[in-house]
């Protein structure tokens, strides 16, 4: 079964976005909203409402993940190199879980080593985050992915794993409408759980971002990621086929795609789109880059330089730590150091503490799974998958 290093690139250059985005909200003029003043009045408006929102668009990079999960997640389907459901559970446990919960727990023990009062003057986001005790209530819930809580209290990311665990264990489930129907039975049935998500957000109360029914909606993107897999020969064939403008003007339409949210921010004709709905411009924008990464030669070479591929192993742990580390920070040298190098420290130890996330934690987690699922010779599904967010 071939494995896709470009696919691991691009999931460590979504990490890296995400990680831009958070340390950019802590500057008011990021947050601010500006849309009603022109790219020539407010030049920053370029960054925030154009197509370069792609540099650091969070919400884009979940999407992408979420994609890339799918997509890994699948392969051995199609290759009949799926494993026994307890084998797969076990070792997306060790794989997503464990790296979860020492996050959680870092999180806990920082907070409380160097929180002393609420901050005051970051952004509204910054201000009020870490000001709520840890409380057992709290962290039963993070640990057992029950109910809807808020995980801003410890870590903000937490709430995509939430999603990543229950989704990757019912994803087996979900894969034989991919196997036996295709894309006529995939794509209508993720649309269902979509749109249905979307009617249960109007009609139920879902105060967080960690409710079962987001869940479902994200499930419908892991089932695209999974389309994009089983038929990944004809759309590779089909990219074959363009040439050099085609490809360009492909890829402009996949940007726009991806960044639509932002794109004429505040025009009417986002009222078409709310939140959800987006998500599937989101998708399909990335749905190209996917495509594109595993079918340029040029792409793929470049993504698959060794400083892209380092920047992949360590996704995940980049993605759990960076803001923890921006908050610890942001607590201890506060009232020492002015704020743009506290975040410049922070990103810097973002990167070595990704690294050590990645060898001491992930690869050890790695390493359990395949010791807890190897009384049977029969292959197992691929170690480090897409992910972090997430990793698959």
């Amino acid at each position: 079964m071939q494995r896709y290093e470009q696919l691991d690139s691009l999931r460590g250059l979504a990490a890296l976005a995400v990680m831009l985005g958070h340390f950019l909200m802590v500057f008011a003029p990021i947050v601010q909203n500006t849309s009603d003043l022109s790219f020539l009045d407010y030049p920053l408006n370029i960054l925030k409402y154009s197509p370069f929102r792609a540099i650091w668009g969070g919400h884009e990079a979940v999407i992408m993940f979420f994609l890339l999960s799918g997509f890994v997640l699948s392969l051995p389907f199609y290759h009949n190199r799926q494993q026994s459901y307890s084998k797969y559970a076990i070792k997306r446990i060790c794989r997503i879980y464990i790296p979860f919960v020492i996050a959680l727990f870092a999180s806990i023990v920082l907070r409380d080593a160097v929180f002393e009062s609420k901050l005051s003057d970051l952004t509204s986001y910054y201000n009020n985050l870490w000001v709520r005790p840890p409380d057992m209530i709290s962290i039963i819930q993070h640990l057992l992915f029950l109910g809807n809580y808020n995980t801003t209290i410890y870590d903000p990311i937490l709430w995509t794993l939430v999603h990543e665990m229950r989704i990757s264990l019912l994803f087996p489930f979900l894969m034989i409408i991919i196997i036996k129907g295709g894309w006529k039975a995939g794509l209508p049935f993720a649309f269902a759980l979509s749109f249905g998500a979307e009617w249960a957000l109007n009609h139920f109360e879902t105060r967080y971002m960690t409710n079962f029914v987001v869940s479902f909606h994200y499930a419908s993107i892991f089932l695209v990621g999974a389309l994009l897999a089983k038929y990944l020969t004809p759309l590779k064939a089909a990219f074959s086929r363009l040439n050099g403008w085609g490809i360009a003007l492909l890829l402009v339409i996949a940007l726009c795609s991806y960044t639509f949210k932002w794109i004429g921010y505040d025009e009417d004709f986002h009222d078409m789109f709310p939140l959800h709905r987006g998500d599937w411009m989101t998708a399909l924008g990335a749905s190209i880059f996917i495509i594109t990464a595993v079918s340029s030669s040029r792409l793929s070479k470049l993504l698959e330089r060794e400083p892209f591929l380092f920047l992949g192993k360590i996704s995940y742990s980049l993605y759990l730590y960076h803001m923890i580390v921006l908050l610890t920070l942001v607590h201890l040298m506060n009232d020492f150091l002015n704020t743009p190098l506290i975040v410049l420290l922070a990103f810097i130890l973002s990167f070595a503490t990704a690294a050590m996330g990645y060898y001491f934690v992930e690869l050890p987690s790695i390493r359990l799974g395949k010791r807890l699922t190897s009384w049977r010779k029969k292959p197992i599904i691929s170690d480090t998958g897409s992910g972090t967010s997430l990793p698959s």
